[in-house]
């Protein structure tokens, strides 16, 4: 085996093991805050969706679904995805269990909270650079705040003590990203940066999911969060 392969290699390993760092210390904070609380904090997608599943009756010009009904026709309930009404409150005490030595909310690049990321939207302008502009809402509606700008303008990020980045989505951690080795490179999704989720609605605490979304690129010679984890327990 060649020097650089070897050297590849090893540092896949250590992502792996950085990778199960955060996941692990994300599941543990969650855990205790509902050990604190006694309570899951709405703010989740349905672990097991209690209205089954649903139709997509109406695609956008990009083939998005862009409007749905349950499977007997009748109108989605407001609950339908999940439960998202105290995702400030939530995040407010897993603050608690998280080393954090810096916050940024909003100019999380200029403050020095990221790196450089590419956002969804520049991903898919990179695929193809004859994309319009309403090419490129069309493919990121329901995901921009994953585009570019806005993960640099306008999301609250964390950097933990370990050099970690926590970078949310919304308001509250129903969808986030981690940056599992920081601020050292690729610095690409999939390969060191990768989206997560929060399912819950049941008794047992909320708990980090990897399968909650499609809203994140996976660059070249990257694995999507699920096949990380899968890959990072071998």
């Amino acid at each position: 085996m060649t020097m650089p392969v070897l050297i590849q290699n090893h540092q896949k390993n250590v992502l792996k093991q950085q990778f199960k760092k955060s996941y692990s210390l994300m599941q543990q904070a969650y855990q205790k805050v509902f050990a604190d609380n006694g309570y899951n904090y709405e703010c989740y997608y349905w672990d097991k969706n209690p209205y089954g599943n649903s139709v997509c009756t109406k695609y956008n010009d990009a083939g998005v679904c862009i409007k749905s009904t349950l499977a007997d026709g009748s109108e989605k309930p407001a609950d339908y995805g999940g439960r998202f009404q105290e995702c400030s409150q939530f995040m407010a005490h897993l603050e608690k269990h998280l080393s954090i030595i810096k916050k940024c909310n909003g100019n999380a690049l200029e403050d020095g909270c990221i790196p450089k990321y590419k956002g969804l939207d520049t991903y898919y302008k990179d695929q193809n650079d004859s994309l319009s502009d309403d090419d490129l809402s069309q493919k990121t509606a329901g995901c921009g705040n994953w585009n570019q700008k806005e993960i640099e303008n306008k999301r609250i990020v964390y950097v933990l003590a370990d050099g970690t980045i926590i970078m949310l989505y919304g308001t509250g951690p129903s969808l986030f990203a981690i940056d599992i080795n920081g601020q050292k490179g690729p610095n690409k999704w999939g390969h060191d940066l990768f989206a997560f989720g929060t399912r819950g609605g049941g008794s047992r605490a909320s708990y980090v999911a990897t399968h909650v979304s499609s809203c994140y690129p996976i660059e070249k010679g990257g694995l999507s969060t699920t096949n990380m984890l899968i890959n990072s327990y071998k």
